[in-house]
């Protein structure tokens, strides 16, 4: 009966999030020499969230239901993500070896009916590429033997990018992976329409083959055009910095609740939100990603004391506390239950080191 409830609920969850439209989100990647950069903004209606350090030769299991497949698997690299819905559920984040993935919303999407590979769940699927992947190709040869289930409430697609320069999109049209990486990506970016139709809208302004000005708007397409130009006007200023520029000039206001920038090069993520505008920079380098240590976090809008972020030891309440301020402000998932919140902000407990392996 438990089971069944849980079913029903997640059904509920599904619908509203796949007939919403408030998640929005852009992407993009800068190359500046050897150096690579990965700008995001994050658009929700609230902008509470956790930056978790997530560790290395950690056990896990899917957090999937039958007809699914039974899937556990232990964790190669450690990483820093970005969690609203709780540890283990990242909206994004870059791992030690120095892979990025984030998602945007893209409602069209149609994950791949259930068969002989194993299923996971949208966001979870993120976590198992940072927890198992160093490159982009590494990400895109997963489906061979995973996908993302039907099972996912919520219509996703992916901007990836690696150490070595590798950036690629990864989207699921008609329940198939599209991949455009290399000659096919020519504008390393990706906002909330497919990259096909976004490079399509592109076309019609001046500089890309059109007459049209570029656009002022934030609307998802046009948020792409701008991303677009701002790239091919960049002229060699700090990347970094360059790439918050971006960032503001799609910036959704209250809306737009962080902004990151990933400097994959040298494993550093810089990052503001709207409670807390000041730019904080965090080091992979600054952590132990053994099992043997405890899992870090930190409140996102939290401010450095003396200059250093104080993340705290990983605490169950704490994740219980995210999940609920986060879903009981958004109207779509605050009708969620009590059993649903707790099932989730429990998960990590099923989470155990493999000892022997450190």
């Amino acid at each position: 009966m438990k089971e069944i409830r849980l079913l029903c609920v997640l059904t509920f969850f599904s619908f509203f999030l796949v007939n919403s439209e408030v998640n929005a989100c852009t992407t993009f990647c800068l190359q500046d020499g050897e150096q690579l950069v990965f700008g995001r903004n994050f658009d929700f209606p609230v902008g509470y969230g956790h930056v978790l350090i997530n560790k290395r030769n950690m056990r896990k299991s899917a957090m999937v239901r039958p007809p699914e497949k039974p899937f556990e698997w232990t964790s190669i690299y450690g990483s820093i993500s970005f969690n609203q819905n709780g540890r283990e559920f990242p909206y994004g984040g870059i791992n030690e070896r120095g892979l990025v993935i984030e998602q945007m919303a893209l409602n069209s999407s149609v994950y791949p009916e259930i068969d002989d590979r194993f299923g996971l769940t949208e966001l979870q699927w993120i976590q198992y590429q940072l927890d198992n992947s160093a490159s982009v190709q590494e990400v895109i040869a997963s489906r061979g033997h995973l996908r993302i289930s039907p099972q996912s409430v919520a219509g996703l697609h992916f901007l990836v990018a690696d150490r070595a320069g590798n950036v690629a999109t990864i989207e699921f049209i008609g329940g198939e992976m599209v991949v455009h990486s290399g000659e096919s990506l020519p504008v390393t970016a990706l906002a909330n329409d497919t990259y096909e139709d976004s490079m399509g809208y592109l076309e019609n302004f001046s500089g890309f083959g059109g007459t049209r000005e570029i656009p002022v708007s934030t609307a998802p397409l046009d948020r792409f055009v701008n991303v677009a130009a701002s790239l091919t006007e960049y002229s060699g200023e700090d990347p970094v910095s360059y790439s918050f520029d971006i960032l503001d000039r799609v910036n959704q206001g209250q809306e737009t609740h962080w902004s990151i920038v990933y400097d994959i090069t040298n494993s550093e993520i810089h990052y503001r939100t709207v409670q807390n505008p000041e730019v904080r920079k965090i080091s992979v380098s600054d952590f132990n990603f053994g099992c043997n240590s405890p899992v870090l976090y930190i409140n996102i809008d939290e401010a450095p004391v003396e200059g250093k972020l104080r993340f705290n030891p990983f605490s169950p309440k704490e994740n219980e506390e995210l999940i609920n301020k986060v879903w009981s402000q958004v109207e779509f998932l605050a009708p969620i239950p009590v059993e649903v919140r707790k099932y989730y902000a429990d998960y990590p407990l099923s989470v155990t080191c493999e000892q022997k392996k450190i």
